[in-house]
């Protein structure tokens, strides 16, 4: 019996000692300078509004779906509620009322065996996909030294949807986590921030977890995102989407895609028929502009037409086949056609969790996620203790830090401390992946949005739907000016934020005020002193995007005529351009120009803007289809524009639309090296027909196919004065 007993606790023993090997093991690790694998994919659920987006989220994350129907104001989000077990891919329903974020942060790190430590596996449960670029991406990912050529990766086209991108990194395997004692104690008494976490606190924490046997389970998290179908929030759009989401793109499929849908404004510059094909066109358009790219076919875009219930039982697989074939004809030729998942055709009623097609929508869902290379890449070790700090404070109500507070709590740190250099890149890097929001430009780099949902609610508090509008009379009036005239007062906006419901937003308005101009959101007229040159101060703000009127004024067929003005294009590819481009050049105008009045209004409408140069010249801005067009006006004849005028706002906004493009084709840390998303194109002296800049370049004529006149190369000479001539030319004017 004493050697049975022996034995036993022998076992018992070995088993506590196995135990603590994990533990060690686990610790280590959530301590170490190594990495770990991260399960979390955003699910982007997009399309024009009253489609059942909202029902569809709603159903695949267990929520149940109201009575009635509710509109989107701006972006909803769906966190903790549903996510896929990494091992067996079954779908799984979390109970919100367990749900902790920082348990998140926990279990990511924690959730790997000894066995699989031991062994040191690097690869991934799917299929690995490859990037684009030869070079180590911003986002995490690390490069296998093993892996040998990668001369065999796919390679982009070139177009606005897919360029080729190199990128470098840091390795952030390599952050080491110095010890506290590097920051002075009196230093450290005199912080104002409080380290929540201790050493002792994180290995409580961790046997907690450990215990639980969770860990094993590898849960990956899926978090929906819904964005709000209505037009006024498709420029606010471009602040969230990511290459790092899966994309759903869903319409009415009990309508044809060429049907005309009533009383639905259309984008800016699009006079053809509102149907459910431009939508389409313009949300595959708008997520692979706005997506940076660092994978080959990455993000991919999903589409689910809905309203099934529509249509006759006995002819749903016919409309099915339709409605498919329309879609797969549709972007026969688009350049983002990789991007497209086009074989699945789900056609699904959203208001019926019974519906068997909501199970063919979630295993398509799991198997793009797993498929996705940003599902379970590595993430570094060393900031998990300040990922913590921050869900802790995200967790009290927390919203924004200032640097200085940033610094403090990583300086204050009971468990690990970065450095500077660290820290910064730390900054860029949580950026890169979502997690928080931070700018190093000089008006925003003194603080951080550690609750990048705090972002939702300030685009929403003014960039939103009429049926949203507050009920307050005052602020129904700020509502309306801005609705007709573009405008805002800085003060107004604060009185917007003073609403109970944007608390958050107030004591850093200043700081999200100009977060708002980086944005293009809101574009600050800038206005100088002509005898001192210093600025004015500014009154009102243009908010673009909640610009619905169309220009209805004869300034285009009075004034902008064949015998006053010279016309080049910004033509862009596809036959939309996401309305976020147009409106940050037509915010670029305005921090430039003054807006022109005309017939008593100013000429400032849906896509289309007129400012004043001087007291000669007006420039016109005007998106029609797929181009952007500039006019140069002159008050009395074409013949007067001056070419050095002409040549330098030429000059000015072709490097400002590049930088626009710039600013969703780059990524942290590298400048990527692409095609331009458009190419110039000159007019004909009718200002009808359109010549491309390289052929145009090549001649000194031109005869239009559709008018078969002959055209003259001063139509785009003007546009292109030699810089280096000290004089003008004898025919000068």
């Amino acid at each position: 019996e004493k050697k049975i007993m022996r034995e036993k606790s022998k076992e018992e023993l070995t088993e506590l000692g196995k135990e603590d090997a994990l533990r060690s093991v686990m610790y280590n690790r959530l301590l170490g300078s190594g990495s770990y694998q991260s399960y979390d994919m955003r699910c982007m659920v997009t399309g024009q509004f009253g489609v059942g987006k909202s029902s569809i989220v709603k159903l695949l994350a267990g929520v149940v779906i109201p009575e009635g129907r509710y509109s989107t104001d701006g972006i909803s989000l769906v966190e903790g509620r549903c996510g896929l077990n990494v091992e067996t891919r079954s779908w799984i329903t979390i109970d919100p009322e367990t749900y902790d974020a920082m348990d998140v942060v926990y279990n990511k790190v924690l959730m790997t065996t000894t066995e699989e430590d031991k062994s040191q596996r690097t690869e991934k449960p799917h299929k690995p996909v490859k990037r684009i670029s030869d070079e180590t991406p911003v986002d995490g990912q690390y490069k296998d030294n093993n892996q040998g050529d990668n001369s065999s990766q796919p390679k982009a086209s070139k177009s606005i949807l897919t360029c080729e991108l190199s990128t470098k990194q840091p390795e952030f395997s390599s952050l080491t986590t110095p010890s506290t004692s590097s920051v002075p104690e009196r230093q450290q008494s005199k912080q104002k921030m409080k380290a929540k976490m201790t050493k002792e606190e994180i290995r409580k924490k961790m046997e907690k977890v450990l215990k639980s046997g969770n860990y094993k389970m590898k849960v990956g998290r899926l978090i929906f995102w819904d964005f709000g179908g209505q037009y006024v929030y498709y420029t606010t759009h471009q602040t969230f989407m990511t290459y790092r989401a899966l994309f759903v793109v869903v319409f009415d499929g009990s309508k044809g895609l060429n049907e005309e849908i009533p009383d639905v404004l259309c984008f800016p510059g699009q006079h053809i028929t509102p149907t459910p094909a431009v939508f389409l066109l313009h949300w595959v358009n708008s997520i692979l502009t706005y997506c940076k790219v660092v994978y080959a076919g990455i993000p991919k875009i999903l589409f689910v037409a809905t309203h099934k219930d529509k249509v006759p039982t006995d002819d749903v697989e016919t409309r099915r086949e339709l409605l498919y074939g329309e879609v797969e004809d549709l972007f026969k030729d688009h350049e983002g056609r990789n991007h497209l998942v086009l074989d699945k055709q789900i056609f699904i009623n959203a208001t019926d969790k019974t519906d068997p097609e909501f199970e063919v929508l979630k295993e398509t869902i799991t198997e793009l996620t797993f498929d996705h290379p940003c599902w379970g890449e590595k993430m570094p070790n060393a900031c998990v203790p300040l990922e913590l700090e921050i869900a802790e404070l995200v967790a009290e109500g927390k919203q924004i830090l200032s640097l200085n507070e940033f610094e403090e709590l990583n300086g204050i740190s009971k468990v690990s401390v970065l450095s500077p250099g660290q820290l910064k890149d730390f900054l860029h890097f949580q950026h890169s992946l979502g997690k928080i929001v931070y700018f190093d430009s000089i008006q925003l780099k003194d603080y951080v949005i550690i609750n990048p949902l705090l972002m939702v609610e300030v685009m929403r508090s003014f960039v939103t739907d009429r049926g949203f509008w507050p009920q307050k009379k005052r602020m129904q009036e700020i509502f309306r000016e801005m609705s007709e005239s573009g405008s805002i007062c800085r003060e107004d906006l604060y009185q917007i934020w003073a609403q109970k419901d944007f608390k958050a937003v107030l004591p850093f308005k200043e700081f999200i005020f100009n977060l708002l101009i980086h944005l293009d959101i809101l574009a600050e007229q800038r206005r100088y002193d002509t005898n001192t040159g210093s600025r004015l101060p500014v009154e009102k703000f243009f908010v673009p995007c909640m610009v619905t009127t169309r220009n209805t004024t004869s300034f285009m067929d009075k004034e902008c005529t064949a015998d006053r003005a010279r016309c080049f294009a910004f033509v862009f590819k596809g036959t939309v351009i996401p309305p976020a481009l147009p409106n940050r050049l037509i915010s670029a105008c305005l921090s430039m120009w003054a807006v022109r009045t005309y017939e008593g209004r100013k000429l400032l409408f849906s896509g289309f803007i007129v400012v004043s140069l001087d007291k000669a010249h007006d420039i016109a801005v005007c998106v029609e289809g797929n181009k952007i067009l500039l006019y140069l006006v002159h008050r009395t004849s074409a013949g007067l524009i001056v070419p050095d005028i002409a040549t330098g706002i030429k000059e000015c906004l072709v490097l400002t639309m590049e930088r626009i493009s710039e600013f969703y084709q780059s990524t942290i840390h590298a400048k990527s090296v692409h095609q331009s998303p458009f190419h110039i194109e000159y007019s004909c002296s009718q200002l009808k027909c359109f010549i491309s800049e390289e052929e145009a370049l090549k001649k000194s004529e031109w005869v239009c196919d559709e008018h078969n006149l002959t055209h003259r190369a001063d139509n785009w000479v003007v546009w292109n004065q030699d810089k280096r001539n000290k004089q003008c030319d004898e025919n000068c004017p």
